[in-house]
């Protein structure tokens, strides 16, 4: 009888274990939002300008625009991120907060909520970010003194629609994003250094776009002739600002554009070569000047160097594979794209594998996460369990020291 409760003790604590697993995830976090996210922090940079200082939370007036911070979010812990950008609007006197979620390949405004900056005398207000365990919210809350005196959480409902919602019941952890009166305006973040905050998110986001491409990396199957064939050509490159072959209507201006824009720039180094097939090839790399670039080249015999080139952008947002596909497709159809190469580029000459012989075990899908709204009942009556076992164990041992 001792063995056998000993068993199931450890046999439910075994549970308990992997039931803290599900929490974890196991698969590497797809990315497709990434590009768009990136274009619509880009544009809110570019529209309303960048917030910074010279020391880190440093005061300002209330006439102050730009923006302040951006973050990803998953307001329902599910997956999902929506990009949140906190700005100031000096025009319209509020502070504004940004959400947007992704639909149909781009990223959607779903609302702005403002706040304004003309507060009574002697009230401040903050907006900041929080989180209970269930759910992420958006919070503005205004003090007299060390009071609360108003509180408001915004979060995602139903995936697309961002509301104002009651109060959160559990305890609820917080951090300043921005506080202010209507005098002054203190961001609780660091924005000194040129809000380098947003740079680093910014280039996160661009690392994330540049890694969700799906087409075949064929840089370390290739030779290296067929390398040092495209590094001559992206040499030519690293000096463009922007160039593509559809701005020209023949080939003599064409090919005077592309030795206009001949090189002043350095190559650095070489990051992916994609095939995109049809012989085009979508090529990343970086120069003395920045690390985001980009080629699309034809390979073909009929010019020199056998690399033809179709498109270039230096310091972008890297493509997505949605952006590839229709570049691609424009390309092919253009009149100044030369035929592709009578044969083909220059692959290592190493065994081909036939996957099918193999005796591959198919990997199994393990769900990434317990719902949130599942985790806590489950918690709750894992330890009554817990605690109702340790019971029964006690009563079982005491009783059999009473029999001895």
């Amino acid at each position: 009888m001792k063995k056998a409760m000993q068993k199931l003790f450890s046999v439910f604590f075994a549970c308990v274990i992997m039931l803290s697993f599900f929490d974890t995830p196991v698969n590497a976090e797809s990315t497709p939002w990434a590009n768009g996210y990136a274009y619509a922090l880009n544009d809110s940079m570019y529209n309303f300008g960048v917030m910074s200082a010279e020391r880190p939370k440093e005061y300002f007036g209330t006439n102050v625009n730009g923006v302040i911070y951006g973050d990803l979010l998953e307001f329902n812990f599910d997956g999902v991120p929506m990009l949140v950008i906190f700005r100031a609007n000096s025009e319209q006197g509020v502070l504004v907060v940004d959400i947007y979620g992704y639909q149909k390949g781009a990223a959607k405004l779903i609302t702005s909520i403002a706040k304004p900056v003309n507060i009574a005398d002697g009230n401040i207000g903050e907006l900041s970010l929080g989180a209970d365990g269930l759910h992420r919210y958006i919070i503005y809350r205004e003090f007299l003194g060390e009071n609360i005196i108003n509180e408001e959480y915004y979060t995602v409902i139903d995936e697309d629609a961002f509301v104002r919602v009651d109060a959160p019941k559990n305890n609820i952890v917080s951090s300043g994003v921005v506080s202010f009166a209507n005098s002054y305006l203190h961001p609780e973040v660091d924005i000194s250094f040129y809000n380098r905050y947003l740079s680093d998110f910014f280039a996160r986001l661009k690392d994330m776009s540049a890694s969700s491409v799906e087409y075949e990396d064929i840089y370390d199957n290739i030779t290296g002739d067929e390398k040092e064939r495209i590094s001559k050509v992206l040499v030519k490159t690293a000096g463009f600002d922007c160039f593509d072959i559809g701005d020209y209507y023949s080939m003599s201006e064409y090919s005077m554009a592309v030795k206009r824009h001949n090189g002043k720039g350095k190559l650095n180094a070489i990051t992916n070569i994609y095939s995109l097939g049809e012989e085009l090839y979508y090529v990343r790399y970086s120069t003395d000047k920045s690390f985001y670039n980009g080629a699309i080249l034809r390979r073909t015999d009929k010019v020199e160097g056998k690399y033809q080139i179709l498109s270039v952008k230096n310091d972008f947002i890297p493509y997505s594979d949605s952006e590839i596909d229709k570049l691609k497709n424009v390309y092919l159809k253009n009149k100044l794209v030369l035929e592709k190469s009578s044969g083909s580029i220059e692959l290592k000459n190493e065994p081909v594998i036939n996957v099918n012989k193999l005796d591959i075990e198919k990997k199994f899908e393990i769900p990434q996460k317990i719902s949130p709204s599942v985790r806590i009942p489950a918690a709750i009556i894992g330890g009554g369990l817990c605690l109702a076992l340790i019971a029964a164990l006690l009563i079982y041992i005491l009783s059999d020291k009473n029999e001895k």
